[in-house]
């Protein structure tokens, strides 16, 4: 009978195998070893019932998988969420300005807009604003600063917020300082109001 780590190699796939290198087999008993007893219990329900962890195509719980190559899943997050965020290999990037925004953008709808606001204050504040119009459902400002914290670099001081739609000086440069500019560009007080900034222009 072959061990667990034996068949989570063997199903890696030989051109895996050969591209990992000799210590892949090493690498997979270590990191298997802490669940060699669990896979003893569910051996008899199937074979090679734990491979699909390691195979983020179709493991069940791809949080976990992201924690074996070091990227921390933000909570909140679908499986389908989870892969996608996985796969965008966060955890090599982490700390940048790239990495928090795509550690926030699975949780957003629409432009999926996401702004930092980089020495806000002072060389060790930064603060992250998206749009409450694109907060998917169900998401709300904790999910958004709890994904951001997974990429925050170690000593900056993280602030969050949401906000409702444009600033009055948004309005004034882009859609004109009179009223009359303003009331051609959105004939209804709602409209304004409630309105998002054009891609691009969101401070």
């Amino acid at each position: 009978m072959t061990s667990f780590s034996q068949r989570v190699v063997a199903a890696l796939g030989e051109a895996y195998r050969t591209a990992a290198g000799p210590l892949l087999e090493d690498l997979v008993t270590a990191l298997t070893a802490p669940i060699e007893d669990t896979d003893n219990l569910l051996t008899p329900f199937g074979s090679d019932p734990w491979a699909r962890f390691f195979d983020l195509d179709v493991t069940t719980d791809p949080a976990w998988l992201g924690q074996v190559i070091g990227t921390v899943v933000p909570p909140g997050l679908t499986n389908a969420e989870a892969v996608a965020y996985i796969r965008q290999r966060s955890a090599w990037k982490r700390g940048t300005p790239a990495a928090m925004t795509a550690a926030i953008t699975p949780l957003l709808v629409g432009n999926k807009r996401v702004t930092l606001f980089e020495r806000d204050g002072s060389p060790w504040r930064l603060r992250v604003m998206v749009f409450t119009a694109e907060l998917a459902a169900g998401k709300t400002l904790a999910d958004v600063t709890a994904a951001a914290e997974t990429q925050r670099p170690i000593g900056i001081v993280l602030t969050t917020e949401q906000r409702a739609g444009v600033t009055y000086s948004h309005l004034t440069n882009l859609h004109g300082p009179t009223f009359a500019a303003e009331a051609t560009a959105f004939p209804n007080y709602s409209d304004a109001i409630n309105h998002l900034p054009e891609t691009g222009t969101e401070v």
